[in-house]
C-alpha cells in the first residue's frame, strides 16, 4: 500500500476538483515543483491510488432530469430452485442504460442502484416494467433526489 503524504493529498485534491489540469496547473495552484507534481501522479497511477480519469456531466442538458437511488432486495432461490447469484444481478443491473452505478450492500437491501431518467413516468416505466421483471428482484424502494450537492 502506497502511503501518501500532504503534497500527495494537495495533488489528489486539485485532481478530484478538476481531472483536465495540467501538472504545470496544478504546481502553480500548491506550490509543488512541476517535476514533483509529475513525478507524485506517476507514482500514485502506478500503484493503483489514481486509477481512472473521468468527467462530470450535466445530467438535465443530456435530457436525465430525474436522478433516484433504488435499493433491492435479492431472492436468492426462485420457486422453480433456481439460485440467483448476487454479483451476475448487479452486472446485469449495470448493463441498464437508465443505470448509472450499483453497489452490493450490507443491511436491509442486497444492492442499490443510481438511476437517471427524463422524467417520472420513465422512472415507473423502469421500475414497473423492467427492474421488477428481472429474476432475483424481491422487492425495491425508490428515493427520488431531490437536489444534488457537489
Amino acid at each position: 500500500m502506497l502511503k501518501l503524504d500532504e503534497k500527495d493529498l494537495l495533488v489528489l485534491d486539485q485532481l478530484r476538483e478538476n481531472a483536465k489540469l495540467t501538472t504545470n496547473q496544478i504546481a502553480k495552484r500548491t506550490a509543488i515543483p512541476i517535476t514533483t507534481v509529475h513525478n507524485r501522479i506517476k507514482r500514485m497511477e502506478q500503484a493503483g491510488v489514481i486509477t481512472n480519469y473521468s468527467i462530470k456531466l450535466d445530467h438535465k442538458k443530456l435530457g436525465k432530469c430525474i436522478t433516484a437511488f433504488i435499493l433491492i432486495k435479492v431472492v436468492y432461490r426462485l420457486p422453480d430452485g433456481t439460485r440467483i447469484e448476487q454479483t451476475r444481478l448487479a452486472r446485469e443491473l449495470k448493463a441498464k442504460d437508465e443505470v448509472e452505478s450499483v453497489s452490493i450492500v450490507a443491511g436491509e437491501s442486497d444492492i442499490v442502484i443510481t438511476v437517471r431518467v427524463k422524467d417520472v413516468e420513465h422512472l415507473n416505466e423502469f421500475i414497473v416494467s423492467h427492474l421488477r421483471k428481472i429474476d432475483g428482484v424481491d422487492t425495491t424502494s425508490t428515493m427520488i433526489v431531490l437536489e444534488e450537492i457537489g
